[in-house]
């Protein structure tokens, strides 16, 4: 026999409290000296056997109570020598391959592995952004998305309650190579729902590669960035192809890993349709599927903004617009007191405390209709108290706050947000029909909470985003981050209901439109929102490329690229890989694991379950013996 968890075993030092309790219950009578016994009355000594057995039966019982808690955490097996290795108990093994983008360059190496390990009755699986079973090796094929280790053998448990559990449990085996930049930060979450025996099988090795990380489109310009995971430098041509043919060539070096290098091309204003563009380094590295990047340029006037700002900063309306212009839309509409209401996408109201009365019951009636509308808080919104009918009052302690993403999957997310920082926003009234609403961003208030910064509420039809500290630099760092043209350009697509212009292969893209298809560049449909079961119009494109999205009265393009962090092929180290092995281990004791080469195969045989079973006995009993220690044996007699 031996212990998983010897530490556990410290725990026997608790039995030194009942004793101590018991010996407390245990003293002698008092006894005292007097001058004559002759007018004492003689008595029978009281008999104190029953009452010292009583107290010893219940010390017994707690110890053995104690002790055997203590070593069901300590979590004893035993030991055996199994007479046949391929026996194990009806054990049955799940080969798990990971079907990542990085794991093009060692499949070969990994379906040896598998074709190695299986044996009769063994499943198969590969599992990227999803768990697939498959029948035979040669129906797997890596794919093109990136595979997160957190919560990984919690996926692989729910693909497998789809499945029969045999009768000695499910054994996995999983084939990968363990890149160090899919690992998350917690530890603990390598391991997180792993309740069978698991055993890790690293193929690959780290090589240098190159990858085109990002592309920008904005002011006349394309650029590129590229980033490095090899150790030297080396001069990379990129080239920009448009409709398959070649427009620009640049060149560019890159240094050390983890460094990057931009290269910038010439790019002509937009048209009336979208435009497809296309960066290709040539680099011969590990792996060529990140050596492609897709950018979709968006058509001139695809989308129209209405931007209501009467007696607003001139300051606030200059950072907005450049934000509108950053994202590709150079004309917004201004619009003034007594102007008719424009046919717009999309309506930015800044500073509504200056808002007269007729312009804001006309935004409230383009809202009632449906319509989407961005509200930015400022100065006049804090001399009038109330923004869009709620009662606010600005909070001000002179300290820099952070913001917080409270909902990372709201399309208002973005990036960047922990570079910003907040030192005065709004904060809503008690009665505020909107702070009661779930925040988008937060900002981490004085007392430790977190208060409103971004939120959403429902008026008419339509919805009403608001941002509840102003464009100003006394406000807030915002302006001054690329957090907000980003926040500015998600706005205006999220109220437009706009077809995202880029997304990452293998990840959900949110659809704003209420039915939509996806079809391919030969034209093909590739996916439908029908055929996603998550209600929420969240849509998957598993290879990258060009997509054209039709919905109800539109048509848009889509740019799908690989993820850059499938693109760093360091992997763990040996010494982590044994930590993470280790702790799949002592997570699931309960099964033999495949033994060292030349040794006899072992199994273990879990006693825990055993103790903890002792353990609750024992308390019944224990609870039986001081209950009935308390009865007086003439109130069992029967009445005569």
């Amino acid at each position: 026999m031996s212990l998983l968890a010897g530490a556990f075993l410290a725990g026997l030092a608790v039995l030194a409290v009942p004793l101590w309790l018991h010996r407390l219950n245990e003293r002698a009578p008092p006894e005292g000296s007097v001058s004559s016994l002759m007018l004492m009355r003689e008595a029978e000594e009281p008999k104190r056997t029953r009452r010292s057995l009583a107290h010893r039966l219940l010390l017994a019982l707690r110890l053995a109570l104690l002790a055997a808690l203590t070593f069901a955490f300590a979590q004893p097996v035993l030991l055996s020598v199994a007479a046949d290795a391929g026996s194990d108990a009806g054990r049955q093994r799940l080969i798990v391959l990971d079907a990542s983008l990085s794991m093009r360059r060692a499949w070969p190496d990994a379906l040896a592995q598998a074709e190695a390990l299986r044996e009769a009755g063994d499943r198969l699986a590969t599992i990227g952004d999803r768990l697939t079973m498959i029948d035979d090796l040669d129906a797997a094929s890596p794919g093109w998305s990136r595979l997160d280790f957190a919560g990984l053998f919690g996926r692989i448990e729910a693909g497998l309650a789809a499945l029969p559990e045999p009768l000695g449990g499910w054994e996995i085996h999983l084939i990968s190579d363990f890149q160090a930049s899919a690992v998350p930060p917690r530890f603990n979450a390598l391991i997180e729902g792993l309740s069978r025996p698991a055993v890790l099988h690293p193929v690959g090795a780290g090589q240098d590669n190159w990858a085109l990380a990002a592309g920008e489109l904005g002011n006349g310009r394309i650029e590129a960035t590229l980033t490095s995971f090899a150790a030297a430098e080396r001069w990379l041509a990129v080239a920009l192809r448009r409709g398959g043919s070649e427009v620009q060539r640049a060149s560019v070096a890159v240094v050390e890993a983890g460094a990057h290098a931009t290269v910038s091309f010439d790019a002509p204003p937009a048209e009336r349709a979208a435009v497809a563009w296309e960066l290709r380094i040539e680099a011969g590295d590990a792996l060529p599927e990140d050596d492609v990047l897709h950018i979709v340029q968006a058509p001139l006037g695809a989308t129209t903004v209405a931007v209501v700002a009467p007696n607003a900063d001139p300051d606030a309306v200059r950072f907005l617009v450049a934000a509108l212009e950053a994202n590709g839309i150079a004309a917004p509409i201004r619009v003034a007191e007594g102007d008719p209401w424009p046919r717009a996408d999309a309506a930015i109201v800044l500073d509504p405390g200056g808002l007269a009365g007729p312009l804001q019951r006309r935004v409230e009636r383009y809202l009632d209709g449906g319509g989407g509308a961005l509200l930015i808080a400022g100065p006049r919104t804090e001399r009038a108290g109330s923004l869009w009918s709620d009662p606010v009052a600005v909070v001000d302690d002179g300290a820099a706050r952070r913001v917080l993403v409270a909902d990372t999957g709201h399309a208002l997310a973005g990036e960047g947000w922990g570079e910003v920082t907040v030192s005065r926003w709004l904060a809503a009234g008690p009665e505020a029909a909107f702070g009661t609403v779930p925040a988008v961003l937060t900002v981490a208030s004085e007392s430790g909470g977190e208060a409103p910064l971004l939120t959403e509420r429902r008026v008419g039809k339509g919805r009403l985003v608001m941002l509840l500290t102003a464009l100003d630099r006394d406000w807030s760092t915002l302006v001054l981050r690329p957090a907000f043209v980003g926040l500015v350009g998600n706005a205006v697509d999220y109220l437009a209901a706009n077809v995202p212009l880029a997304a990452r292969a293998g990840e959900p893209v949110a659809i704003a439109a209420a039915s939509a298809q996806i079809f391919d560049a030969a034209g093909e449909r590739v996916l439908g929102l029908g055929e996603t079961a998550t209600g929420r119009r969240l849509v998957r494109v598993a290879a990258p490329g060009f997509y054209t999205v039709r919905a109800p009265g539109r048509e848009a393009m889509m740019a799908v690229n690989v993820d850059v962090q499938e693109s760093d092929l360091t992997p763990l180290s040996a010494a982590e890989l044994q930590r993470w092995q280790a702790a799949a281990q002592r997570a699931a004791p309960a099964a033999a694991l495949a033994p060292e080469d030349g040794a006899e195969p072992s199994a273990f045989t879990p006693l825990a379950r055993w103790l903890l079973g002792l353990a609750a006995l024992l308390l019944v009993a224990e609870a039986l013996a001081a209950n009935i220690g308390q009865l007086r044996w003439r109130d069992l007699r029967p009445a005569s």
